[in-house]
């Protein structure tokens, strides 16, 4: 079963199939050889597997190698990188890296993702996951997901006279 993949063919849940079975040589292997292909996620990955085995130091160059990496159109990629952040991978604090997650999401929101876009909507609408309540920011958004037809959008802004 797919957890997760990138063009590449790097699957999250093989990588972590193999290390939950205690293949981790077999695991790093298949890591390492979608880093040397570029992939995004098995950077984070193989950063997340560091970091579980005590070495922050080669996590966090895993972590930074990764985000330099991402192109400014790979939404997957850092929609992947925020939810690595809030797992408590990166450097910084866990508050830094809680709103910094946060940013990355807002970032995608902003340039058209719409999944990320309804999260922000509820996000605004009752003040969640680093975001202060705030009703006309999420209006911004659910017109933001109308102009991109989603019907459930175009119905709250029906609904409330918008």
């Amino acid at each position: 079963m797919q957890i997760l993949s990138d063009a590449l063919g790097f699957d999250v849940g093989e990588a972590r199939e193999l290390l939950r079975q205690g293949e981790e040589e077999t695991a790093v292997s298949y890591l390492e050889q979608f880093i040397a292909k570029g992939s995004i996620l098995a950077m984070i990955e193989m950063a997340e597997y560091l970091q579980d085995k005590g070495d922050n130091s080669s996590s966090l160059h895993w972590m930074e190698k990764a985000e330099r990496a991402i192109g400014p159109g790979d939404f997957d990629s850092l929609l992947y990188l925020s939810g690595a952040l809030r797992r408590g991978l990166g450097a910084g604090t866990a508050k830094e890296r809680y709103f910094r997650a946060f940013d990355l999401k807002e970032r995608v929101a902003e340039a058209g993702h719409l999944a990320a876009i309804r999260e922000m909507i509820v996000n605004y609408a009752r003040g969640l996951n680093g975001a202060a309540k705030d009703p006309e920011r999420a209006i911004y958004w659910v017109r933001k997901a109308a102009a991109l037809n989603d019907e459930k959008a175009k119905q709250i802004l029906r609904d409330e006279g918008l």
